[in-house]
């Protein structure tokens, strides 16, 4: 369990990163051994630091926020200001203090109103705090300004002597190019450095720390020098704290940290450049009158009105996207939104399964080619129950009830309230079509605002609900007939944004089905029954919904046939059914599905298996603000969150040190089916973050926002932990980890995770040849 004192250093530390935007605790130290170049500023910075952090905990704000440094950094900012305006002393100390206090509250309340409008608070506590003081500080204490920056050299032979002035000395006559220089003093600056050595540093922690936000350092640095030189050759003027703290800054922030990064928001990190131009001349001539340093007031205008402008868009665009949730690294926050933007698309969704019980086949799909589902009206399914030799009746299907579908019955796909209902309308005899009333009975189901659903061609006067009636999934609303334009017994099912009969239908993914690939070509489904092929290319005249467009006959090329697939069923997690497809409702597994339902509270104790006397684990489940569960290991403080639904089970994020256990459990059961499938592979796709060549991800980072090629991706096969094991009494899910670039793949990681009794039971991982065994039990048990 992670000590307090171990837990407070952590994050006066990440006060120091955060000044970057970042939570590198390499990069922090870094950062915190920059700041005592100028000793009386490291002091300063460092009690400032630490007096936000205990007063944040002590006062009771926001525990997240104070672990990472949110509320500190600006007592950091001014402790490092304040003592480079003032010389040491003990009114400067009494400064510090305050300062200290007043930048923590002021922090917590611009945290609360701005981040309430979706905006960051960034450097504006620092400001407000500096500003106060330097008005208020020269009449009530008559403090001697500073000389750190003039007799820097003092500073140097006060803490290592006259070797150290003497390597100091040397460093400093280093011939650095004037361009290079300027640059690292600008990075230096930052922290309040006039020294080309600090900015060394600054910038060598930058780069560890993130490809990205090093970028748009150097392009910002060159832009504004570029800018600067255009306006006045003489370039010498151009000063290196406005160039680091504001320019390049600015550019980080609205380039890679608040926005994802990519070739828009590069562009976006360009434009920012004159806008800061513009603000600090203009700012600087405002307060300049009040006797007051513009300091880092025009970035956080800049990055405030950039970021705030792209709030108001009506129809963001795919360029620039607001960061969703904030990882503090631009590449983790790339990664994981490429990831996560499709396995995750369908969160907050409402879950839409199968109306339907047992395997039906898929006869019409979204805009294949129709023959009825087209225009505005192609986002809807058809199905009808099939056999093996891919007949929809048995006899010779001369009546209605010789079809297999008929009367079957029919289920709510969701939770909801009946919204229409239509049951009045006799079975067309089998052949025939009514096309006076299209749709035939049908029931419309209201889900939520903006999304209904409808269920068309029922037998009449089949539907138990009437109108205003609350139903729950799988609950019958209706048996399947041959009414209105329906030659012979199917269900027709579609998703729409209006309550009315035959509304335009929206594309919408059922939640999860089992699909087994079609075995034969649509062609041949269709000539197995002849008269649903032949009667709707007679009646295409009268579209769904649509009667006064005419649509082009079809033709028997226009079947377009379907190859043979050769996979095994496999589970579909929020997908559509294609044309030709069998589908059914999966039978979930009992076993799976307990063993990996993570209630709160629940808590699970892991020892190495291999190393009796090593202590144990604690991962325990909680749920954050949102409500949204994750496990968390006691004594490494990972986080994994977690998420899933009846079907399936995935590990959403993680946060932490990769050397705790729960990183294994993250990658070993990242996406877990939860049903019992012979033969079911299950693939999903990593972000770039879980690649562990440092080389490659180096490389990868670089051109991230342009283009990716490494493509790391998870693969699972559960199998019987025993012959005739799967459904009573074990499973194991075998699982990798597969890293692809350039053509080339390799298996970097291996997983068996045992499942017995409805408990996760043992993990053993394989890297590199070492391997690791792991046992698991529940806490207490």
């Amino acid at each position: 369990m992670t000590s307090p004192a171990t837990s407070f250093f952590r994050a006066v530390l990440h006060s120091y990163s955060m000044l970057f935007f970042s939570q590198h605790r390499g990069f922090a130290a870094v950062l915190l051994l920059v700041t005592f170049s100028h000793p009386a500023a490291g002091v300063a910075g460092l009690v400032g630091t630490g007096l936000a952090v205990a007063g944040a905990r002590l006062a009771g704000f926001n525990k997240e926020w104070t672990d990472v440094g949110a509320y500190s950094f600006n007592s950091l900012l001014t402790g490092l200001a304040l003592a480079s305006f003032y010389a040491p002393g003990w009114a400067l100390a009494g400064l510090v203090v305050v300062g200290a206090g007043l930048a923590l509250l002021l922090s917590v309340a611009l945290g609360g109103w701005l981040g309430g409008r979706g905006l960051p608070f960034l450097s504006l506590p620092f400001l407000l705090t500096v500003w106060l003081l330097l008005l208020g500080s020269g009449p009530l204490l008559h403090l001697a300004p500073g000389e750190g920056s003039v007799y820097w050299l003092n500073d140097v032979y006060a803490v290592g002597g006259p070797r150290l002035v003497g390597l100091a000395q040397w460093v400093g006559d280093w011939p650095w190019p004037p361009l290079l220089a300027t640059y690292l003093r600008a990075l230096g600056a930052v922290l309040f450095q006039d020294s080309a050595v600090a900015g060394l540093l600054v910038a060598g922690g930058l780069l560890w720390h993130s490809r990205i936000a090093f970028s748009l350092s150097v392009l910002a640095f060159l832009v504004a020098y570029g800018l600067h030189a255009l306006a006045s050759p003489a370039a010498g003027g151009l000063n290196e704290y406005n160039l680091g703290a504001n320019y390049m800054v600015a550019a980080i922030a609205v380039g890679g940290v608040f926005v994802i990064p990519s070739a828009a928001s590069y562009g976006w990190a360009v434009g920012s450049v004159p806008v800061t131009v513009v603000l600090l001349a203009g700012l600087t001539a405002a307060l300049d009158k009040l006797g007051l340093p513009t300091l880092s007031l025009p970035y956080c205008a800049t990055a405030l009105l950039f970021l705030y402008v792209l709030l108001l868009r009506e129809r963001p665009g795919a360029g620039l996207v607001l960061t969703p949730v904030q990882r503090y690294s631009p590449e983790h926050n790339l990664y994981a939104y490429a990831t996560d933007r499709v396995r995750l698309a369908h969160q907050g969704a409402v879950a839409l399964t199968l109306p339907f019980l047992g395997a039906w086949r898929c006869t019409q799909g979204y805009r294949d080619g129709g023959p009825t589902h087209l225009g505005d009206w192609g986002a809807a399914l058809d199905f009808a129950i099939a056999d093996a030799d891919g007949r929809t009746y048995h006899g010779a299907g001369l009546s209605p009830s010789d079809f297999y579908a008929y009367n079957k019955p029919v289920l709510a796909p969701a939770d909801g309230v009946v919204e229409e209902v239509v049951q009045h309308i006799e079975d067309n005899a089998i052949g025939e079509v009514n096309t006076a009333q299209n749709w035939g009975n049908t029931v419309v189901l209201r889900h939520a605002p903006g999304l209904y659903t409808q269920l068309s061609h029922l037998r009449a006067h089949s539907v138990p609900v009437k109108v205003g009636d609350y139903v729950r999934r799988g609950d019958i609303v209706g048996t399947c007939g041959n009414s209105g334009r329906s030659p012979e017994p199917h269900l027709h099912f579609q998703v729409q944004a209006t309550p009315y009969v035959g509304s335009r239908t929206l594309a919408c993914p059922l939640a999860y089905y089992v699909a087994e690939p079609a075995a034969e070509s649509l062609a041949s489904a269709h000539t197995a029954t002849p008269r649903l092929a032949e009667t709707l290319q007679k009646t295409t005249g009268a579209s769904k919904g649509h009667p006064e467009k005419l649509l082009p006959s079809m033709t028997s090329e226009a079947i377009a046939p379907v190859a043979a697939l050769t996979q095994p069923r496999q589970l579909r997690h929020f997908s559509v059914p294609t044309v030709g497809e069998t589908v059914r409702p999966p039978a979930f597994n009992k076993m799976l599905s307990q063993a990996l339902r993570f209630p709160p509270g629940y808590a699970l104790e892991v020892r190495n298996a291999d190393a009796p006397g090593q202590p144990a684990q604690r991962w325990e489940v909680f749920t954050d603000a949102y409500n949204l569960p994750y496990l968390r290991c006691e004594a490494t403080g990972a986080v994994a969150y977690f998420g899933g639904d009846e079907s399936v089970f995935y590990f959403t994020a993680y946060y932490g040190s990769e050397a705790s256990w729960l990183y294994l459990l993250y990658q070993a059961a990242y996406r877990v089916p939860l049903v019992s499938l012979s033969g079911q592979h299950t693939t999903d796709e990593f972000p770039l973050t879980i690649v562990g060549n440092a080389a490659l991800t180096w490389v990868q980072d670089v051109v991230a926002p342009f283009y990716r090629f490494v493509k790391p991706t998870f693969s699972l096969a559960a199998v019987p932990a025993e012959a005739n094991d799967w459904a009573d009494r074990a499973i194991r899910l075998h699982s990798r980890v597969v890293v692809a670039w350039c053509g080339r793949e390799r298996a970097t990681r291996a997983y068996s995770l045992l499942v017995r009794g409805s408990a996760l039971t043992e993990l053993r991982a394989e890297r590199d040849g070492h391997v690791i065994n792991l046992a698991i039990s529940e806490a207490g048990a």
